[in-house]
């Protein structure tokens, strides 16, 4: 390990049904409003950065601290972030934005599409459980019909419970005798958020005295 070698880089490509590869064609087709997010000591493009957050979450990693070493170790990861290594902080602070809910917010359909070209869906998905007469069935394009009458109000029910989900994991439960560390970059995220938006509101309140942005 410590002679002397000439470092030749070799190209990484996953094979053709790695996940890695569905994520990246899913995440590039999304719609994203603002270009970068802007980190520690640099900026960094949000698709990228919610690639390198869902292939963790495929291999069960949730943290921020170890999606990070995940991202320098890891080599699909390396793939899939061309190298780049975000920050905990940074990956944190992705995990709270409100630009990162609004676009998925308005991804529903893309990503419905994709997974019917995928092959990995039927006509319709559903989120409540509900049971579908077989093909096979003479009242199989009964059911069909009413799947699509209430495949609009199926992503509103999503909209929804993604918007308790969102407020569940905002609301940090602290127990001073059990208090881990995620939960600490969680809440130092949080506020950096919010002093952003207090600058935003200062900055054009300018002339408001006093201004009750700068007082907060």
């Amino acid at each position: 390990m410590n002679q002397l070698s000439l470092n030749i880089p070799t190209a990484y490509e996953p094979e053709l049904n790695h996940p890695a590869r569905y994520i990246n064609q899913l995440v590039e087709g999304l719609a994203i409003r603002k270009p970068n997010i802007m980190g520690r000591p640099r900026e960094y493009n949000p698709r990228m950065l919610l690639k390198l957050v869902l292939l963790a979450y495929s291999y069960g990693i949730i943290s921020c601290r170890k999606i990070e070493r995940f991202a320098r170790e890891n080599i699909v990861a390396i793939w899939l972030t061309q190298e780049q290594r975000p920050t905990y902080r940074t990956i944190a602070r992705l995990m709270i934005s409100k630009d990162l809910e609004k676009m998925i917010q308005s991804s529903f359909k893309e990503f419905h599409d994709y997974l019917k070209a995928q092959g990995m869906i039927d006509e319709a998905s559903f989120i409540n459980g509900t049971k579908i007469l077989a093909n096979a069935n003479k009242y199989s394009f009964v059911w069909k019909k009413c799947t699509i009458k209430y495949s609009e109000l199926n992503v509103e029910k999503a909209r929804k419970l993604l918007q308790e989900i969102k407020q569940a994991e905002v609301k940090i439960a602290v127990d001073e005798n059990n208090f881990d560390v995620d939960q600490l970059d969680t809440i130092i995220a949080l506020l950096e958020q919010r002093i952003e938006e207090l600058n935003q509101q200062v900055s054009e309140t300018a002339k408001v005295s006093p201004n009750p942005a700068k007082q907060e």
